[in-house]
């Protein structure tokens, strides 16, 4: 998570530098080179971090390695730094380097995580799912390495553009979409003190989006408009399935208030659904939509999925699963011996809502500067991005410090055979954790 802090800021701050990067074609060194410091610089350094703790907790069992997991965490973290180093000086040797070793630090991830689920041995959407992404984040490291390749040694005969859609929706729908579609029905029950009342829909949606995927990444290749169209039907009708059984989800809560971070959580998830409307206008037979810079474009569907989807989804869960992590390993321990905070008492609450608000309002002027290739309103969304990003990582920060708090000698009062806080605790987090 910590690691992922620093992706974000340093990806906001390249845009933020240089925002009119959101006006060039979606081919170029540096676009891609900021798109790798997003997607996996941050989404999957926190992706990766959450499994690592959710799974465990969702199955009942104990990670497969830690250590193998570390070494991970040690491969990643120089592996994306050059990577996108290499990207944005075109240094395509360089390029097949570094992704080779993100790689391998994902291979170790994928294996510590098969093997995490297969020791719980406990079917079921969530473990399916951590499964399913798994297998598209192999497939799109695999895709991105031959994409490096082709570039530089150009085997295979077909538009790099089209090569480039197939290997950023096996990423960003494959991997992050079939992620979010399993552990949101960990995640919001946990955090919400609901239930799941039928797993039929949730597992049918997840299916449905699985076939979906199926068949339109061979669409894109083939360049069949019909084909990709019913596709991207069918994929929205398995996230309208999910959403209808999250909605449900909803209705059982205990917890009637929703939080901050579990609101923008829930914005991201309708965004990534307006996000695929988005997309299912740019493949519509006889669209005049397409690649280039302007109007209806890739770029403009990029930003939407991106910042206005999966950025708060991650946002809003760091701002659930950062506070608790960080209580258990500072205060757990201290519990009935002193007084300690509440896990939401950590922060400052004003600065997350707000960031996290920012971040939202920020995606309408990049999207629009991205249709209009306006410089003054993608300037304007980058620099209310900045804003949003930076009052967000201030109260992560305000968080994280507590890990190196000096413990007070302050004892606490027993009320009933437990401390106050425990007894508060009971309300704020669920007994699944």
């Amino acid at each position: 998570m910590g690691l992922a802090l620093v992706w974000l800021g340093a990806g906001t701050l390249i845009l933020a530098i240089w925002p009119e990067l959101l006006a060039l074609p979606h081919t170029h060194p540096h676009l891609v080179a900021l798109t790798h410091a997003w997607l996996l610089g941050f989404f999957l350094t926190v992706a990766c971090g959450a499994a690592y703790q959710l799974a465990p907790v969702a199955l009942g069992t104990i990670l497969c390695s830690e250590r193998k997991g570390w070494w991970h965490f040690g491969i990643h973290a120089v592996g994306v730094p050059g990577l996108v180093a290499s990207f944005w000086f075109w240094d395509l040797e360089q390029v097949g380097h570094f992704g080779l070793l993100v790689a391998i630090g994902a291979g170790i991830y994928v294996y510590n995580l098969w093997m995490t689920v297969r020791q719980a041995n406990r079917p079921g959407l969530i473990s399916t799912s951590l499964r399913v992404s798994a297998v598209w984040l192999v497939l799109t490291l695999l895709m991105g390495l031959t994409l490096a390749a082709n570039r530089f040694w150009y085997f295979i005969p077909l538009d790099p553009v089209v090569l480039l859609r197939v290997h950023a929706h096996a990423g960003i729908a494959g991997f992050f979409v079939t992620l979010l579609q399993g552990v949101t029905f960990q995640l919001v029950p946990m955090f919400t003190l609901g239930d799941v009342p039928d797993w039929t829909l949730p597992t049918r949606g997840f299916w449905m989006t699985q076939v979906a995927l199926a068949g339109l990444l061979p669409a894109f290749l083939l360049r069949m408009p019909w084909l990709q169209t019913a596709m991207g039907i069918l994929l929205l009708s398995g996230l309208a399935l999910s959403a209808v059984a999250l909605r449900k989800v909803l209705a059982t809560r205990k917890k009637r208030a929703l939080d901050s971070g579990v609101q923008a959580f829930f914005v991201g998830i309708a965004v990534l659904f307006l996000a695929g409307l988005v997309g299912l206008a740019l493949v519509w037979p006889g669209s005049t939509a397409g690649s280039a810079s302007g109007g209806l474009s890739a770029m403009v569907y990029a930003i939407i999925i991106v910042l206005g989807g999966l950025l708060p989804c991650f946002c809003g869960m760091m701002g659930k699963i950062v506070p608790f992590l960080t209580w258990m390993r500072a205060y757990g321990p201290r519990v009935g011996r002193e007084r300690v905070p509440l896990a939401s008492a950590l922060g400052v609450r004003w600065t997350e809502r707000s960031g996290l608000v920012l971040q939202l309002l920020a995606v309408a002027p990049l999207a629009v500067g991205a249709w209009t290739l306006d410089s003054s309103w993608l300037l304007a969304g980058s620099l209310l991005l900045a804003a949003g990003v930076g009052l967000f990582l201030f109260n992560q920060l305000c968080i994280l410090r507590h890990l190196w708090k000096k413990p007070q000698s302050n004892p606490a009062p027993v009320r009933n055979g437990s401390t106050g806080v425990q007894q508060a605790a009971v309300h704020e987090v669920s007994p699944r954790q």
